[in-house]
């Protein structure tokens, strides 16, 4: 079985793991997609969003389930699971949790061999009377399937990646 640090996974499914990378890396990552949008609500009431596992499946196209495996308050090396629709499940450390500014975490592992390293980056900005700004980046490198079928696809990544923001703007209007 694959070293994942005493971190949470499922021991019943496959295990593969993924290269892990610091804050410097979303600037050199292969893959980035960098989207910005301000928001309807305030950085605080943003990262209450974030740490609303139900919240990420509504909003979120592709997202089945969170699962947040560390106890709260979250904060460096906070552990959580993503299932994805499908079924593929990807397992998240956040090396940077400083509500309401900012998160970033990478994967640690995944149940199947789609990216090399994987990583988010969440960067939150009071702007105006209760609104947010949001640079959200998105890095990785994929191997296998993935990047052999990638650069058809990278073009269809930036759209759906984008739409997030869409979608999150108009959850974060519903639930001010």
């Amino acid at each position: 079985m694959a070293d994942t640090k005493g971190r949470p996974h499922n021991p019943d499914l496959p295990f593969v793991p993924c290269d892990e990378v610091s804050l410097d890396w979303f600037d050199t990552a292969p893959i980035r997609f960098v989207n910005q949008i301000t928001l309807p609500v305030t950085p605080n009431r943003l990262f209450e969003i974030f740490e609303d596992p139900a919240s990420w499946a509504k909003w979120g196209t592709g997202i089945g389930s969170v699962e947040w495996t560390s106890p709260k308050p979250y904060r460096p090396h906070t552990t959580r699971t993503v299932t994805f629709w499908g079924g593929m499940k990807v397992y998240e450390d956040f090396f940077v949790y400083s509500p309401p500014t900012e998160m970033a975490f990478c994967l640690y592992g995944t149940t199947e061999s789609v990216w090399r390293s994987f990583g988010e980056h969440y960067l939150v900005k009071p702007v105006g009377e209760d609104q947010s700004h949001l640079t959200w980046t998105v890095a990785y490198e994929p191997v296998g399937n993935f990047a052999r079928i990638h650069p058809l696809i990278k073009p269809v990544m930036a759209v759906n990646l984008r739409s997030y923001m869409w979608r999150l703007k108009r959850y974060c209007t519903r639930v001010k």
